[in-house]
């Protein structure tokens, strides 16, 4: 169980002085529709410096997940890109942040419960970078008009990626209705070069395509 459970707009500051660097970013919820988790990594002008800083299922700039180094599409190695993008994970353009293997989400699974992980190592942040923002938005939601306002339970927990210890969770506990995209929430770089954990809970319409309007 986390350390903290969080109300929307509250803070929790993640321990530098105590060696934590990688974080596990887990986004979970309850839904049969196929949701994706994905993240922008954002500089002082409030948007993406760089195409693979926006780190969301369909990338081009992937990794392997078990090494994290950048692996690019290689026909002789993968064969054709489908099958380069489902042994690969997006990663964004200074290596900090690994994607997630897409949950394509069942419609006969709609009490089970489902998400997408995500892998922050802090110490590679770029200098630019000042905020990362955690999103979850539903595949062609507004196309077969499937909402938030059916999904069950969305949360999302920060946790230390090499011991295994919840430090906080926040349970989305907006009432959502037409919205097909959500910032769940974001992590900041504070004045003092440390990192924050905000819990944000702000619902869009309009999908993925809204959030790549906002920061990109």
């Amino acid at each position: 169980m986390a350390r903290f459970q969080l109300e929307k707009g509250d803070r929790f500051k993640l321990d530098k002085s105590s060696g934590l660097e990688k974080v596990r970013v887990d986004l979970n919820w309850k839904s049969g529709a196929d949701l994706d988790a994905s993240a922008f990594l954002i500089g002082s002008n409030g948007v993406i410096n760089d195409d693979a800083d926006f780190v969301f299922y369909n990338s081009a700039n992937r990794a392997n997940p078990e090494t994290g180094e950048v692996e690019p599409f290689n026909k002789s190695v993968h064969g054709n890109k489908k099958h380069w993008q489902a042994v690969t994970v997006p990663v964004s353009a200074d290596g900090s942040v690994l994607g997630s293997a897409d949950d394509l989400g069942e419609e006969d699974d709609e009490g089970e419960d489902a998400g997408e992980t995500m892998h922050v190592d802090l110490s590679k942040v770029g200098p630019k970078i000042e905020e990362i923002v955690f999103c979850v938005t539903i595949y062609h939601g507004d196309k077969e008009g499937v909402t938030f306002g059916s999904v069950r339970e969305p949360s999302i927990t920060i946790s230390n990626e090499e011991t295994g210890e919840e430090l906080c969770r926040y349970n989305l506990k907006e009432k959502f209705s037409t919205e097909t995209a959500v910032e769940a929430a974001k992590l900041v770089c504070n004045e003092d070069g440390e990192w924050e954990f905000v819990a944000l809970g702000e619902g869009h319409d309009g999908g993925m395509q809204t959030l790549v309007d906002i920061y990109a």
